[in-house]
């Protein structure tokens, strides 16, 4: 009743005010109602004007009670509220395409309906948009309520997304400039020293068209090897000294007979150790000369050092080595924290795109029509469930993803899935293979895990993840791979593990099958990364009820 008395209000005064009701409180027992309205900025109601609106609300408020009428100037009107946002969009978050689709202003409350271009929906959920804006608008505007909806559409066309694909451009920034390790103490051994500070031995590869490369590390499995010259070369030795060199008197013969005494007595050798830094380890080959052989031979094993020389490929091994030309004993610092210079999330998805989940459940008719309620423990929270496959067990050892499945839960409702399959770029073991039935003709095709990871970087911004005994596996390989391909996983984790062993019983374990069975969840195709994501999903659903937030 009280929007139509407004209506009719606005009607009878042509909208020049722009009527919008505030507040009515009604008293029953005295039949007494105060109305407080809201009128545009810039109008001056005198003491008549107000009397003649009064008049015609008289007119049209049913004569059951009598009632006071209060005026409040509405400093905000919609289409200062339009450009406010706007403008708070464009400057807090300049990467997102967006149109404002409607905003009204009723019962006090300014209703946005704000239309977010695919490509940036995502980040804009992730980055809170709706509630940064509301805590823009409440500082600035006292005194109104303010609902912030969004919703995707395709603010772009499908040629304008790909120029925005197609003009991003990751920062340059030069990270192995930065990834250096600061060594003390030089002492000079072999050849010149070494001024530049020591790469990383984990960025050789990306260092191994560098005309020269320094590293610094302990010295492990140190041994040295003799050079046999060929037997061609001895011949050729033996030739050019009787041709050559034709000896006058038994003086000058016996001087060659002692030089070439001496030159069998000294044996050219090369010298093969393995160098290890904070990061790695790398082969090291050394091919001494007459002046630098007997420095060679007293070195010790373990010794720091620092050195410099040539990256080649070893043809047999297919690994890089170096190949020294300077060393000098060093000092190693006591302290080691690796530089990562991580890059930043793009604004749209370019290789795995999530899909919107739509789950139904067998249910009666009644809890089909009644919205679920959402315990408290996951209102206004943000979870990305997650699971991997991997190649192996053992990230440290060289294991790999090769499967990721995900969905999201966004006020206690799975909204989201991510899935895809990884190529590991080596071989699938064949036990992993049972286990998972992925096998190497199933990956080949499929994003590489810098593709694939950077895709799910953006897929879990702002979100808490969650898993099923999942702290010390999936969270090892996802932050650990994550660290290679240069993306930060750094959110908040959270377990389902424990909150299992503490909220349910009368099971004989505690694996994600079992618990499913227990709490009437289905797993369908366990040990597929998305199903086994999916089931947890629920389960944690489940279990989230009993916790008190």
């Amino acid at each position: 009743m009280e929007c139509e008395i407004i209506e009719k209000l606005n009607n009878a005064t042509n909208n020049i005010y722009g009527f919008s009701l505030k507040s009515a409180i009604l008293d029953k027992v005295a039949d007494f109602c105060v109305f407080e309205i809201y009128y545009k900025d810039g109008i001056i109601l005198t003491p008549e004007k107000k009397s003649e609106i009064k008049s015609i609300m008289t007119n049209i408020i049913p004569q059951i009670f009598s009632f006071e009428v209060k005026f409040v100037k509405n400093y905000l009107s919609e289409e200062r509220a339009v450009e406010e946002l706007e403008t708070f969009i464009k400057n807090n978050f300049p990467s997102v395409a967006f149109s404002i689709k409607s905003v009204k202003f009723e019962d006090g409350k300014f209703i946005f309906n704000i239309i977010i271009d695919e490509l940036a929906i995502e980040h804009a959920k992730s980055k809170n948009l709706c509630v940064l804006a509301e805590k823009y608008f409440k500082e600035n505007f006292d005194g109104y309520e303010f609902l912030f909806e969004t919703e995707e559409g395709k603010v772009f066309s499908e040629d304008e997304k790909n120029s925005v694909k197609e003009n991003y451009k990751e920062e340059d920034v030069d990270i192995f400039a930065k990834r250096k390790i600061e060594v003390t103490d030089k002492e000079v051994y072999i050849g010149e020293e070494i001024s530049e500070p020591a790469s990383y031995i984990k960025d050789k590869q990306s260092l191994k068209m560098a005309e020269t490369v320094v590293f610094c590390g302990t010295l492990k499995h140190f041994r040295a090897n003799v050079i046999k010259p060929k037997k061609k070369d001895k011949e050729e030795t033996s030739s050019d000294i009787k041709d050559n060199s034709k000896p006058q008197n038994k003086e000058d013969t016996a001087n060659i007979n002692v030089e070439a005494e001496q030159e069998n007595f000294y044996q050219k050798k090369y010298y093969k150790w393995t160098l290890s830094d904070f990061t790695g380890e790398i082969p090291c080959q050394y091919f001494s000369v007459k002046a630098t052989q007997a420095k060679m031979d007293t070195i010790n094993e373990n010794s720091s050092v620092i050195v410099s020389g040539k990256l080649e490929l070893n043809k047999y091994s297919e690994e890089l080595n170096l190949i020294v030309h300077d060393l000098s004993f060093c000092k190693l610092p006591e302290k080691f924290e690796e530089y990562i210079e991580y890059r930043k999330e793009k604004p749209f998805y370019e290789f795995v795109k999530p899909e919107k989940m739509v789950t139904y459940k067998q249910s009666d008719l009644l809890a089909f029509m009644q919205e679920e309620e959402v315990c408290p423990y996951l209102q206004n929270k943000t979870f990305v469930c997650y699971d991997l496959e991997t190649t192996g067990l053992h990230f440290e050892g060289g294991d790999r993803i090769i499967e990721i499945g995900a969905v999201k839960i966004e006020d206690g409702k799975i909204t989201e899935k991510f899935e895809s399959l990884v190529n590991p770029e080596r071989n699938i073991s064949e036990g992993a293979s049972k286990v998972n039935h992925i096998y190497d003709s199933d990956v080949k095709d499929a994003p590489t895990a810098s593709q694939a990871l950077q895709d799910f970087y953006k897929f879990t911004r702002g979100a808490i993840l969650i898993g099923y005994n999942s702290i010390n596996f999936d969270n090892v390989f996802l932050i650990g791979q994550g660290k290679l391909e240069r993306w930060n996983f750094d959110n908040a984790c959270e377990d389902i593990y424990p909150l299992a062993q503490k909220y349910v019983f009368g099971v004989k374990n505690y694996k994600l099958i079992t618990i499913a069975e227990k709490l009437g969840v289905k797993l369908d195709n366990a040990h597929r990364a998305f199903y086994d994501t999916l089931a947890t999903a629920e389960v944690f659903i489940k279990l989230a009820a009993n916790i008190k937030s």
